[in-house]
């Protein structure tokens, strides 16, 4: 029985290094090539921070977690910087955009809370649902509906 035992565990760790070094693969196979000038520009503005990487058709996201909150902030391909996004509450949202929400989707609860920094000034995006349906809407700070240039 302890000679069962024994090679049991031995398969166990065997299939976790397996595991294991599947993933690091494809962790490596996915890893995103920041060029140069977008590295810089993240560094200028988050020098203590190692984001996560994604490419998009407007240029590069990088995510990551600042004083507890979730965070991205987006680059064009030359380094230029786009916008700043992060979690929020309600509480941290205008009551006219809430109130405009509720009463032009009544139906719809709202499941995420955005504010964007952008070149173009404060943005408040939102995440909302019916429990089918899913929709975001973005919002400049007057309450006006825009649209987000960088959605991915």
């Amino acid at each position: 029985m302890q000679f069962e035992s024994i090679i049991l565990n031995t398969w166990k760790w065997v299939l976790v290094l397996i595991l294991t070094a599947c993933n690091s693969l494809k962790n490596h196979q996915q890893a995103v090539v920041v060029p140069t000038s977008v590295e810089a520009a993240f560094k200028a503005k988050y020098p203590q921070i190692s984001p996560a990487w994604v490419k998009h058709h407007y240029g590069y996201e990088a995510s990551f977690i600042d004083k507890n909150i979730a965070t991205e902030v987006e680059f064009s391909n030359t380094g230029e910087w786009l916008e700043t996004e992060y979690l929020v509450t309600v509480k941290e949202f205008p009551d006219i955009i809430i109130k405009r929400i509720k009463k032009e989707h009544p139906q719809f609860i709202i499941t995420k809370y955005e504010i964007e920094i952008t070149p173009q000034g404060k943005f408040y995006e939102v995440d909302i649902t019916d429990g089918e349906t899913e929709s975001e809407l973005y919002f400049d700070v007057n309450g006006n509906p825009q649209v987000d240039l960088y959605e991915d």
